[in-house]
């Protein structure tokens, strides 16, 4: 898994009872993910308060249904067993704008 990666994994919902198939952008780099659980911001239809916009052409193969909005302002971890691979990933630009916008909110 790299940092960039687009992936699938089932988040819960507020009851913590039940859960969604939702992707999520890898924001963890490989080497801290060869030792921990990776660190992931989720993918939403609506912008978030801290956000950075993503389309077909922040992606490399093209996979979005639809515009949507990388949510900074709830970075999660995860076990890499939950984790599901999408096969695309962000282009080197748009992750650059992801960490960028991530280091304003730190």
């Amino acid at each position: 898994m790299k940092q960039g990666d687009l992936v699938i994994l089932a988040f819960p919902y507020a009851n913590m009872a039940q859960s969604k198939w939702r992707p999520a952008v890898v924001l963890s780099n490989e080497r801290y993910n060869k030792h921990a659980n990776v660190l992931l911001a989720g993918l939403y239809g609506n912008k978030q308060p801290f956000s950075v916009r993503i389309d077909n052409e922040g992606v490399q193969h093209g996979k979005l249904r639809k515009e949507s909005y990388i949510g900074l302002q709830n970075i999660f971890s995860a076990d890499k067993t939950i984790v599901r691979a999408s096969g695309d990933a962000l282009t080197a630009r748009k992750l650059e704008e992801v960490i960028s916008a991530l280091k304003k909110c730190l």
